[in-house]
């Protein structure tokens, strides 16, 4: 609040009107009222203190409140170009989200699995917590969306194929139905630990064969490789991990080609045939983490190293013309084949 000034001529008026009106009141005191000596000092006082002091508060003039605007005085912070653009990004992700979300072909019903329903929830939860949320919790939001529309693709493909989820937690054996018996298969794992490693065996009497081991990322980690043949109806299996996990056996058939005109989009560790086209793959990393491209031998086991890294990444790998890739991440990625 600033000083209020007062200007010499206000001044002066001041001590004219308050002087003659001191003045004034003495002689119509004294002449009028028979007062003795007390009195007339009193009523003397009371003029000198009372008549300045009526005056001032006419004619000084009252400091004036500097009003703030109504946005400040509300809290309201204004928006920089950057909190516009991240508000207009947000807003872009939202929209986008919501447009998978309709066109899912996933439709609930009563009779389904009940996580194959919670993760439908999941998902529909996101889209309105998204909605509501500033711009820096958006993506994290829609994450968590958008890996439950994946765990349904990834269920509706094992309903399609007639498989049966196992579920359990911690360290198990189990054993798992062969979709085609003497025959290869896709092993699919998920687990939703937050942090640790998780490892999937096959138990043999002389040398245990490990097809999948990974880090958890958090949220929902999964591996999708591929099984030698084995004679029998079932798989033994022994899966090393800290929290709820489930697995299924799948016909190889399932597993995901590449085409030239088709990238693919996943998520974890994941087995690729390459069925032909360019010799060449465009490797896409969307992750913070370490990320790594093999190819795989005709007993399904790890082969020579392609490409390695951490991080973000945009690569160029050279292939073989046809061959099975597996990628090995708890991240997002994209395949490409860029066509001959």
């Amino acid at each position: 609040m600033k000083p209020t000034r007062v200007s010499w001529g206000r001044c002066l008026a001041h001590g004219l009107i308050s002087g003659t009106i001191a003045f004034t009141l003495l002689c119509l005191g004294i002449v009028l009222l028979p007062v003795g000596d007390g009195a007339s000092a009193l009523l003397m006082y009371a003029s000198l203190v009372l008549t300045p002091a009526l005056v001032a508060r006419r004619l000084v003039p009252r400091p004036v409140r500097q009003l703030r605007p109504e946005r400040e005085s509300a809290g309201a912070v204004p928006k920089t170009p950057q909190r516009r653009m991240a508000a207009h990004a947000a807003e872009q992700a939202v929209t986008s989200y919501g447009e998978l979300l309709r066109l899912h072909p996933y439709s609930p019903r009563p009779s389904d699995d009940p996580d194959d329903l919670a993760h439908y929830q999941l998902a529909l939860e996101a889209y309105e917590e998204a909605r509501q949320s500033p711009p820096g919790r958006v993506p994290a939001i829609l994450e968590r969306g958008r890996s439950a529309l994946e765990r349904l693709d990834v269920a509706a493909r094992a309903a399609g194929s007639g498989a049966q989820w196992i579920h359990g937690c911690g360290r198990t054996r189990v054993r798992a139905p062969r979709p085609a018996p003497g025959g290869p298969a896709l092993l699919v794992f998920e687990t939703d630990q937050e942090q640790g490693v998780y490892s999937v065996f096959v138990p043999r009497p002389t040398r245990r064969r490990e097809p999948l081991k990974g880090v958890c990322g958090g949220g929902l980690t999964r591996g999708q490789v591929l099984l030698p043949p084995q004679r029998g109806a079932h798989t033994q299996l022994e899966v090393w991990a800290d929290g709820p996990w489930r697995l299924t056996l799948r016909p190889a058939a399932e597993t995901r080609r590449l085409c030239w005109n088709a990238p693919l989009r996943g998520r974890g560790i994941e087995t690729v045939v390459k069925t032909g086209g360019s010799r060449v793959v465009e490797f896409e990393h969307h992750g913070d983490d370490g990320f790594r491209i093999q190819t795989v031998t005709r007993s399904f086991d790890s082969g020579r190293l392609l490409a390695d890294g951490r991080g973000a990444a945009r690569l160029t790998v050279a292939v073989p013309d046809r061959c099975l890739l597996r990628i090995e991440t708890t991240g997002r990625w994209t395949l490409r084949d860029p066509g001959t």
